[in-house]
């Protein structure tokens, strides 16, 4: 979470007691990850609404009682206590850092500030279970409060008991904090729901809920990092075993250079197990702490990395890592020295000499993207390399703005910088025969002939510097390969077609913005956004950059407000999607998406009505487990309906894998995720009303197919995940558009989870929404209509 809305969740302590702030930092080694989020946690805390802030440490590493010198008593209902720690040291692990917590919790409103993201959260060595926490007055010290672990929740059917529980906070979670803030400053609220760590108890007694002791074996290690995680933090683990030692700035500048946009997977590394403390090398490290991988884990990763992989990652190495570091393992530093290409090409043929030609107008909207500038460079210098950079993702991100960039910013590097049209190989061979005229090529002006001539003069040409060949929005690379003169000089290729990727060894996938950066962007237009109102806008915009320096310029009119802008998003987002951009970034997105669609449907309907079923699946990854809940090994006989791809496994797969190629879908291990301004695109300008309607019918029977046979195991996290997935899918205004005997069972199962994990309240509103349809049309013995109506009056309205 970003210092701004950190300190935006702690606002609701302004109306509440003083209090005085003893913030708490473990210094463990695991905490190394965490100096930068420290610092930042410190100025906020500084502007927070606390009298005074008192900063202590502790290692929870180090044996012994865990104690805060020079910290007074507290007086009980004036002091807070806030413990920033990942909780994975071995005085969490044995029980020490939760008795600290225990005693300050009798005098002091406390809490534990978590910086693990949600996928490492089990990382933490406490136990943890969702609890609820009410206060009688402001400030109540933690042991005070009333507290009980959420109905519902597994730990409560289980029968476990704590007498109190510590919030736990994670960072990147906004609305914990500002739960806490609320419960501590506010208590009126009512409950706050959170995790927690259980306090008052032996460990031994949440034994269910200790994770085994990790393997320590190299294979299994990495086999399950890539299970959790994927296959970009293994790449990153690999990239590390070109150097004789690890530090946190190595590991930070690796994937900031060689695996852009991949920041999570710092962090999935570092806590993989698979590096190990050196502290006999922190002095060769130059003060930092050295880690070294585990042995044995070096060769298995090895093996996963090019030559040139292993040429960048150890040249960057150097530039990092003290020359004592190497001087210990008997090898030279590491240099740039055999960087491709040299000061100056020479080759036998003619001179290329192309002048008075530029690439397209620099785009004065640009912002950011400095880290994949980088990388594009390095990639296309990179020893032993082939000189060919794709860049590929979804329409709209970026990718052609970023060639441009690259382009103006280093082409003085170059002899000259060539732009071609490549939507087909018409296209590139038309570019490539008026590169031939500016090169004056002899031969005759059209036909392959040609090209192959103007291919040749740049394999065979001289040149000072090397050239560039751009070949923007690439069609599919089957007929365009042929034209690229690869080992010649440098080619950067920008395309929707994933297929690319197989081309080279070093695909690099174009997100959209990150928050500073659309901030950057809305702000070019209208400067007067705050940070919430833009993180706002941006979020819902999918920080897609076209669709953002539209909203910008919508805002920068005033006539609508961010609240509206807000409230009216899908209306106004399609129809700013079907206009196009500044003369620099005219992109008219929807046109681009309602032709790729229309062509889907011509080439695979398979892929299109796949598509439109995800559309009606909301935003966010879904897991292909949830898409196949209905498939067989092949089409069934029913196959034939609206949703028959649904029923098809194997069709499955190749629909999916057509959507990524297009672009239009991301694919990821075992979640597909679609774009929300895609959504949007589909709902508003592409989807006719029939399509639509049977598009939500195909969405509701797959969440139905995939409810869980039987009651739901508490113990069964696997159901509980599935049950959770369906009911964040489920659009209920379609479900109530159906009859009770086609959706009613889908509907109660979801009143039915909302209630079991504790949201009662939205139980509540949902039955009663089922009730004001379907009453009619259920007998008033109906055992649904008597459930509806007991959820319904849970809580009252």
């Amino acid at each position: 979470m970003i210092p701004s809305a950190l300190l935006t969740a702690l606002r609701p302590l302004e109306g509440g007691p003083r209090l005085t702030l003893d913030l708490v930092v473990d210094d463990a080694p695991s905490m190394e990850l965490w100096t930068q989020a420290v610092r930042d946690l410190r100025t906020v805390l500084d502007q927070a609404p606390f009298d005074g802030v008192r900063v202590h440490t502790i290692d929870s590493s180090a044996p012994g009682e865990l104690r805060l010198d020079a910290a007074p008593e507290p007086t009980p209902g004036h002091h807070a206590l806030l413990v920033f720690s990942d909780c994975a040291g071995p005085a969490w692990q044995d029980g020490r850092a939760v008795e600290l917590l225990e005693r300050r919790g009798r005098s002091c409103a406390t809490a534990v500030l978590h910086p693990l993201p949600r996928p490492l959260r089990h990382r933490a060595a406490v136990p943890l279970a969702p609890f609820r926490w009410r206060a009688a007055r402001p400030g109540t010290p933690t042991a005070w409060l009333e507290c009980l672990l959420r109905p519902g929740s597994l730990e409560a059917a289980a029968g476990l008991r704590a007498e109190s529980a510590v919030p736990l906070l994670p960072l990147d979670d906004e609305g914990a904090v500002e739960g806490w803030a609320r419960l501590v400053g506010d208590p009126t609220s009512g409950w706050y729901d959170g995790e927690g760590i259980p306090s008052g108890v032996r460990t031994g007694d949440w034994g269910h809920a200790e994770l085994p002791d990790p393997s320590t074996e190299p294979a299994t290690l990495i086999r399950t990092l890539e299970d959790l995680a994927g296959p970009v933090p293994v790449r990153l683990a690999a990239l590390l075993a070109v150097s004789p030692l690890v530090t946190v700035d190595l590991l930070r500048a690796l994937c900031r250079n060689l695996l852009p946009g991949a920041e999570r997977a710092v962090a999935e590394v570092f806590y993989s197990g698979l590096l190990v403390r050196a502290p006999e090398r922190d002095r060769d490290a130059g003060g930092q702490r050295a880690h070294v991988l585990r042995d044995g884990a070096a060769g298995l990763l090895t093996e996963r990395l090019t030559r040139s992989d292993a040429a960048r990652a150890r040249e960057l190495a150097g530039t990092i890592l003290p020359p004592a570091v190497w001087a210990r393992a008997g090898a030279p530093v590491p240099s740039a020295s055999s960087a491709w290409p040299p000061p100056r090409v020479r080759r036998d043929g003619p001179p290329l000499t192309v002048r008075g030609v530029a690439p397209p107008p620099r785009n004065q909207h640009f912002v950011g993207r400095e880290e994949l500038l980088r990388t594009i460079r390095a990639a296309l210098v990179r020893p032993g390399g082939d000189g060919l950079c794709v860049l590929h993702g979804l329409a709209g991100v970026g990718k052609t703005t970023i060639a441009r960039e690259y382009a103006h910013r280093y082409g003085d590097d170059y002899d000259f910088v060539w732009w071609c049209r490549a939507a087909d190989d018409q296209s590139l061979a038309l570019s490539l025969d008026r590169l031939g005229q500016a090169l004056s090529v002899p031969g005759p002006r059209d036909g392959r002939g040609s090209v192959d001539a103007v291919l040749d003069r740049l394999r065979t040409g001289r040149v000072d510097r090397g050239w560039l060949l751009v070949l923007d929005n690439a069609g599919s690379p089957e007929k365009l390969c042929e034209y690229l003169p690869l080992d010649a000089g440098h080619i950067l290729v920008t395309s929707r077609h994933i297929s690319w990727t197989e081309r080279t060894e070093h695909p690099l996938r174009v997100e959209p913005l990150d928050r500073d950066e659309s901030r950057a962007l809305l702000r070019d237009s209208a400067d007067w956004l705050t940070d919430e109102q833009a993180d706002a806008v941006a979020g819902r915009a999918g920080n897609l950059p076209p669709l953002l320096i539209q909203l910008g310029r919508s805002l920068a009119q005033r006539r609508l407000s961010v609240a509206d802008h807000l409230e009216g998003f899908d209306r106004l987002c399609a129809e700013l999607l079907l206009r196009g951009g500044p003369a620099d970034y005219d992109v008219r997105l929807a046109a681009v998406w309602k032709q790729a669609v229309a062509e889907l449907g011509e080439t695979d309907p398979a892929a299109a009505e796949l598509l439109r079923v995800l559309t009606c699946l909301g935003t966010g990854p879904v897991s292909f487990e949830l898409l196949a809940a209905v498939t067989g090994p092949g089409p069934g006989p029913d196959a034939a309906g609206s949703d028959g791809v649904l029923h098809d496994k194997i069709g499955l797969d190749l629909a999916l894998r057509r959507l990524a190629d297009e672009a239009l879908a991301v694919v990821d291990r075992d979640v597909v995720e679609t774009h929300p301004a895609l959504h949007t695109v589909m709902r508003a300008t592409v989807m006719g009303p029939n399509e639509r309607a049977a598009a939500e019918r195909s969405a509701l029977a797959l969440l139905t197919a995939a409810l869980p046979k039987d009651p739901i195991d508490p113990a069964d996290p696997a159901a509980r995940a599935r049950i959770a997935e369906i009911a964040h899918r489920l659009d209920l205004s379609a479900a109530l558009r159906e009859p009770p005997e086609t959706t009613g069972a889908l509907v109660l199962a979801v009143i039915e989870h909302h209630a079991a994990a504790g949201d009662t309240e939205v139980a509540a509103r949902q039955a009663r929404a089922a009730l004001a349809v379907w009453s009619r049309s259920l007998g008033p013995d109906d055992p649904a209509l008597l459930a509806f109506r007991a959820h319904a009056e849970r809580v009252p309205a």
